[in-house]
């Protein structure tokens, strides 16, 4: 009489999971906002990891060959949990990565906020108005603005979108840079021209959060419909896409790169055209990163 008891690697793997990722959070203390903002995939982990612990607390020690199918019933599981385990993991650092990057961790930058219910609903039913294998059209010459016809399938998710994207900052820096003070000079024009920030209705400096890429080019991006509505909206409110500028210089880029810019200071325009190459492939990337996570 034999007496087998099957391999078994769960009290590490359960160590694993508390001190690998619900605790090791990407991003610094005050940017640690990732785990509310990827609450599925953290649900799916804990789901995981209670049947990994209903596994455990069943016997384990089998007599063979008497018991033989038990026992490969025993390890069979034991290897799906593990398969789980390891997806769950993949899934919910893909999302906690893809957060981090979005919040841009640079000191001071605001952390990412949850949607509230109400927005979330009108995203999930605006994006299920668009078409199945809808196509975007071709993007504009640089330069060109970007638009969302009326018509467009796409038009109902963008004016929700629009609605709640940029956020409303006040003192804050975004990507690194304070937000400009009342009559220093606006560099979006050439030092000659005396353009500087002037003040608006409110007492503060009229800049406003320009998004670099503007929303109606992250509507089109490859993958961008089949994200969740959360995942929409932290794509359209990123924090690395947004920098300030003044309501002069802002609007009159509009939906556009900058190369449409004829006014512009020659060097500030060349800075933000790498600046927008730089910024489209980190959303991009993003956007891919949380594809992945929702898998």
């Amino acid at each position: 009489m034999v007496r087998a008891t099957p391999r078994r690697r769960w009290a590490q793997l359960l160590v694993l999971v508390l001190t690998g990722v619900f605790l090791a959070v990407p991003g610094t203390a005050a940017h640690a906002s990732g785990v509310n903002l990827c609450a599925e995939q953290v649900a799916t982990a804990l789901a995981v990891q209670a049947r990994i612990k209903a596994h455990n607390a069943r016997p384990h020690t089998f007599i063979l060959p008497r018991q033989q199918l038990a026992y490969n019933a025993y390890n069979l599981e034991a290897q799906q949990l593990n398969a789980a385990q390891a997806q769950a993991k993949s899934r919910l650092n893909a999302c906690l990565e893809a957060m981090r990057t979005l919040e841009d961790t640079r000191a001071g930058s605001p952390a990412l906020t949850p949607p509230r219910a109400a927005d979330l609903k009108d995203i999930k039913d605006a994006a299920a108005r668009v078409p199945a294998g809808w196509r975007p059209p071709p993007p504009p010459a640089r330069g060109k603005p970007w638009r969302v016809d009326r018509n467009s399938p796409v038009r109902p998710l963008y004016d929700v979108l629009r609605e709640l994207s940029p956020p409303t900052f006040r003192n804050v820096p975004l990507r690194g840079d304070p937000r400009p003070g009342i009559g220093s000079r606006d560099l979006a024009y050439p030092a000659s021209t005396g353009y500087t920030v002037g003040r608006n209705a409110g007492g503060l400096s009229a800049v406003s959060p320009d998004h670099i890429i503007p929303l109606a080019q992250i509507i089109h991006l490859p993958g961008f419909l089949r994200l969740s509505p959360q995942n929409m909206y932290q794509v359209v409110n990123a924090r690395v896409n947004l920098q300030w500028l003044s309501y002069k210089s802002n609007w009159s880029k509009s939906s556009r790169s900058v190369a449409g810019m004829s006014s512009a200071d020659p060097a500030w325009r060349t800075t933000q055209m790498q600046l927008e190459d730089d910024v489209v492939k980190v959303l991009q990337d993003t956007i891919n990163k949380l594809l992945r996570s929702q898998a």
